[in-house]
């Protein structure tokens, strides 16, 4: 009986220290972010994202992290001609996926600095519509004509993060997405700001 109690006792207490370890071993996490992004070109086109954040952090300085967005808010242009035509030109961001390697740097006790570098794949849509008014005044409107297009390559950045709790944690960075192309082939910059928390478990 005694020996019962005794094995019983000791799996018990490896159980539950081999538990205790496992919790502090864990590294994965998962966040939520907001982002505001800037093409910059003739004219510029401000674009919002929302997504979810998840990574695995190999030891205090780096970590595996990935990013997925989805556009809440994009760029919308409407232009005449000649008082008697109309055309309304958008971009949206579809979805937007990032894989990064994330280098941190603790500062203080609660402040650390980190780099991404990665890719980045945007899917976006180009949408325009347009309606002619004749002289007899008819008014003829065209079905929203969409393109379907994407960027993908090389991401990077720079951000603070701030650990509210043991397991909660604050970020902010900022990034240079892969160049957006436009009309004549050439490339214009993409960044973006980047606003959000992530929970280690």
């Amino acid at each position: 009986m005694k020996k019962t109690l005794s094995l019983a006792f000791t799996t018990l207490a490896l159980t539950f220290g081999f538990s205790v370890h496992a919790e502090d071993e864990s590294n994965w996490y998962l966040g939520a972010q907001y982002s505001a992004q800037e093409v910059t070109s003739l004219p510029d086109r401000k674009f919002k994202t929302v997504g979810v954040v998840g990574g695995y952090q190999y030891n205090k300085y780096f970590a595996l992290e990935t990013r997925y967005n989805t556009g809440i808010s994009g760029y919308s242009s409407q232009f005449y001609v000649n008082g008697s035509s109309d055309a309304e030109y958008k971009e949206d961001i579809d979805k937007q996926a990032s894989l990064f390697i994330r280098a941190s740097y603790p500062l203080f006790n609660l402040f650390g600095i980190y780099a991404l570098a990665g890719v980045t794949k945007s899917k976006y849509e180009i949408t325009t519509r347009s309606s002619h008014t004749d002289l007899e005044g008819n008014t003829t409107t065209t079905y929203p004509y969409i393109i379907k297009l994407s960027e993908s390559g090389f991401t990077y950045g720079v951000g603070l993060n701030y650990q509210i709790t043991e397991t909660v944690t604050l970020f902010i960075d900022y990034q240079i997405l892969p160049g957006l192309t436009i009309g004549s082939g050439s490339s214009a910059k993409w960044k973006s700001m980047n606003l959000g928390v992530n929970y280690s478990f």
